[in-house]
């Protein structure tokens, strides 16, 4: 018998928690361990969870709450991590407290994760709009087109990196994320996903495409993290770091240099989105610092390797041509 150990990380989401959990319980998985840390709400999630815990059949269904005094910075990285150093299944997934999975589908995806023996598996995904009701495929139906194509081990990695970085939506085996001691950056991090994504990613040698939708992610819900950023999508520039260091760890530098950079540049051009005016200068700063090391035939190459609107290519050649005013202009 496989034990399966889910982790599902919380924080004041007392109107969705019963859903996430009963949705993981409803696999029918024979063992499993239902791991909920609560990164220390103030609302009533730990008391709602307790409710489905107990109710859950304790025939093949272990509770293990883990509740933090307080509210950790930087995202789920603590309560990630706490839930994976409790962990003790062969199999990890996560689960957001305010998602849900589809059972069955689920499970589907878990049998095939063992029988292949894979490392990471990767499965479809979609949206929920919590202020609409609508539900929407997540937009990288053109990554999966491309699948049957990624028959070798880096084509693989490849595909997996131009797919959202969502710890949420894989299945991990256990033993290779404790062969190789990754967890989630802990610090004053926003979307910590990225370096754990490239960290799996980057060592995983056995790779499972499961294209069906196991997971529904909620958008667009009150007090959601991507509803109040901040100055929060600078430390993206925290994680170009940390993902570097992954690339030099593994040897794979130069392999992947490619995809890092159009990494790179997107999240460029993501944080002038979402970045407030006080904050551009910030951005120019961290931006020009990274940019400024590639040749000129590699960034222009990066500038066109797809069509990008104009403000976009402004943006990023003012960035790398030190243009602090001409950055500016643009918003």
């Amino acid at each position: 018998m496989t034990r399966i150990s889910a982790i599902i990380t919380t924080y004041n989401v007392e109107a969705f928690i019963a859903t996430a959990m009963q949705s993981v319980i409803d696999t029918g998985f024979d063992d499993l361990e239902l791991i909920v840390v609560d990164d220390g709400s103030t609302d009533a999630t730990r008391q709602v969870a307790d409710v489905i815990g107990a109710a859950a059949p304790s025939d093949r269904v272990r509770y293990v709450p883990i509740y933090f005094s307080r509210n950790t910075p930087g995202g789920v990285a603590s309560a990630a991590n706490a839930g994976l150093d409790r962990a003790s299944g062969e199999v990890v997934i996560f689960v957001d407290g305010d998602d849900w999975v589809l059972p069955n589908m689920l499970r589907r995806a878990v049998d095939l994760h063992l029988a292949e023996a894979a490392d990471v598996t990767v499965c479809g995904c979609k949206e929920y709009w919590n202020d609409s009701g609508a539900f929407t495929q997540y937009p990288e139906g053109h990554v999966w087109a491309t699948l049957p194509e990624a028959g070798s081990l880096s084509a693989k990695r490849e595909a997996v990196l131009r797919l959202a970085p969502f710890p949420w939506r894989k299945i991990y085996s256990r033993d290779f994320l404790e062969r190789h001691s990754i967890r989630f950056p802990v610090g004053d991090f926003f979307y910590e996903d990225n370096p754990f994504h490239w960290a799996t990613t980057l060592r995983a040698e056995r790779f499972v495409f499961f294209r069906p939708v196991t997971h529904v992610h909620r958008m667009a819900r009150a007090g959601q993290t991507v509803m109040n950023m901040g100055l929060k999508p600078l430390k993206i520039f925290d994680h170009a770091e940390t993902i570097r260091g992954h690339l030099m760890a593994t040897g794979q530098d130069a392999a992947m240099r490619a995809r890092y950079l159009h990494w790179l540049i997107e999240h460029v051009l993501w944080c002038c989105r979402y970045v407030p005016a006080h904050g551009l200068n910030q951005v120019f700063n961290r931006a020009q610092a990274d940019l400024a090391e590639l040749p000129e035939d590699e960034f222009w190459a990066l500038l066109g390797e797809h069509p990008r609107n104009h403000v976009g290519i402004r943006r990023l050649t003012a960035i790398y041509l030190n243009d602090r005013m001409g950055f500016l202009r643009e918003f």
